[in-house]
């Protein structure tokens, strides 16, 4: 009887601990819910079990101890999402007396994004080339957020190579112009498949440039009660407005403020007297710049008129070209007029074997057809009833070989073509042409240098011959011998360098002095 009452006993004790630890073996809850969330939007979090033994208790819990709801079954709690709802949050499950907590879920609360703005620094916006600037993408309210840049309407890219990007911070450190333009910037943040979007009103970025000194140059004209002078003051480059001002004699004497880089004065003028100085002043907010000085005075066409021949050649000294210019005594605005076998060329008519440019006639090709008699004149541009400068004619022809050898000027065929660009350009400044090719015929650099070798031997073998028999030589006759030797370092290291001159300098010999 007591034997079976102790079998009894253990079988209830060995079933109740079963079931206590396949209850506890269940008791594994599952808490699912969103890791950010809007704010004022809600969301929902769901506590679950995989087995539901009978009672269990589910509680849901913010942080360490709040009790946010309880329920006798798998909980399904919306919440409306606050400010203070960021943080973490759990599931609570109790089954006789035991109690398991889930997985923790962690909430971040996301502050839609509203009201983006555009920052500079400097404000406003306009520097000058090589000066850096800011933009900071600001916005009124907002969390998590991720930015965009637009240049020009144009997204811009992470990384630039023309900005560098810190934060919610565009930045430049040395502007150059293709800076400058309207710039933007878009803020977002996103929360699962919703995005939030403030896009900023666009800010124009200027950058300048420095001004370049002024050039001052002036035309005239007649306005039919007197001649007056019309006065440019230009600048290469620069950023306007610009502020002139024209000085005579260093007194202002007009100003102007315009958006262009040049600005025109007028100032009457008496031909043939000086009235002065002119020059001129640009200035913005940071610089001030003075031009070139320039008399402010026309001297009309006077004195003679001459052609200057000059004959271009290859470099294996084949006559190229022809070069005339009309050279005038002096005149400040002159006009020019070429005549080929007395017959007149057409003011700037051009053709395949001849170009001109005012003073300049360039004959490109020299043939039968062109060679002959040039001769040019002159008168005031600005007169038309003035009288015309004539000068004597002068024959281009076909120059003779030798002549051309014994040359010391000689020009290469490139020469020709860049006169030939300078003349079709639509410049009107007055053409200058120099021809600066040099060279010294292979013969004469031969001489000079047998002359400065024989000279160098014979110094040496003197001061050789001195240095083994410094006492005086006596001869039949009693005559003493002295030999003395000068050589002038200066002129022996200039030597190599007066090879490529024209004019040959002296040098300076070894001197032998005899006594009697």
């Amino acid at each position: 009887m007591i034997q079976g009452l102790l079998l009894l006993l253990m079988s209830v004790i060995f079933w109740s601990w079963h079931v206590i630890i396949n209850d506890e073996s269940t008791l594994r809850p599952e808490l699912t819910g969103p890791s950010m969330a809007f704010l004022k939007s809600t969301v929902k979090f769901e506590c679950k079990l995989s087995e539901s033994p009978s009672p269990v208790t589910f509680e849901l819990i913010k942080g360490n101890d709040e009790v946010l709801a309880t329920k006798n079954y798998p909980i399904t709690f919306p919440l409306k999402v606050r400010k203070g709802s960021e943080g973490e949050y759990f599931c609570r499950v109790t089954a006789r007396n035991h109690t398991s907590t889930s997985n923790p879920v962690h909430l971040q609360v996301v502050i839609p994004v509203l009201g983006a703005s555009l920052v500079p620094e400097p404000s406003p916006p306009v520097i000058y080339e090589g000066a850096g600037f800011n933009l900071s993408c600001e916005t009124k309210m907002g969390t998590h957020l991720k930015y965009s840049w637009y240049h020009n309407k144009q997204k811009v890219t992470s990384p630039s190579p023309l900005h560098h990007f810190v934060g919610n911070t565009l930045t430049v450190d040395r502007a150059v112009e293709r800076h400058a333009g309207r710039y933007s910037c878009e803020a977002q943040n996103k929360v699962g498949n919703n995005t939030r979007v403030s896009s900023s009103m666009p800010v124009t970025v200027v950058v300048k440039k420095y001004l370049s000194a002024p050039r001052l140059s002036f035309t005239l004209f007649h306005n039919g009660s007197g001649y007056y002078a019309n006065i440019s003051c230009r600048l290469s480059y620069g950023s306007p407005p610009v502020m002139f001002q024209l000085l005579l004699n260093d007194k202002r004497v007009d100003m102007q403020q315009v958006d262009l880089l040049e600005a025109w004065f007028s100032q009457p003028v008496t031909v043939g007297l000086d009235m002065g100085t002119v020059q001129c002043i640009a200035k913005n907010d940071i610089q001030q710049l003075f031009s070139n000085s320039v008399d402010l005075e026309v001297v009309p066409v006077t004195g003679t008129a001459h052609v200057q021949v000059e004959y271009l050649h290859k470099a294996d000294s084949v006559v190229a070209a022809a070069l005339l210019q009309c050279m005038i005594t002096m005149g400040t605005f002159p006009i020019y007029s070429w005549s080929f076998n007395d017959s007149t060329i057409p003011l700037e008519a051009n053709s395949p074997t001849f170009i001109q440019h005012n003073q300049v006639l360039v004959l490109t090709h020299l043939r039968p057809g062109n060679l002959g008699f040039y001769s040019c004149r002159v008168r005031d541009s600005f007169n038309s009833n003035s009288s015309w400068v004539e000068s004597e004619k002068v024959l281009v022809k076909m120059p003779d070989l030798t002549t051309s050898f014994n040359s010391t000027s000689i020009a290469t065929t490139h020469v020709v073509v860049d006169l030939a660009t300078s003349f079709n350009s639509t410049s009107t400044d007055t053409t200058h042409v120099v021809v600066d090719f040099h060279m010294i015929p292979i013969e004469v650099v031969a001489v000079v240098f047998c002359c400065f070798l024989f000279v160098m031997t014979v110094g040496g073998a003197c001061c050789l011959f001195w240095s083994i028999n410094p006492e005086p030589l006596t001869t039949d006759n009693n005559h003493h011998i002295h030999c003395r030797e000068r050589i002038n370092t200066e002129n022996y290291h200039a030597m190599p360098e007066a090879l490529f001159k024209s004019d040959i300098e002296e040098m300076e010999t070894v001197i032998m002095e005899v006594e009697v």
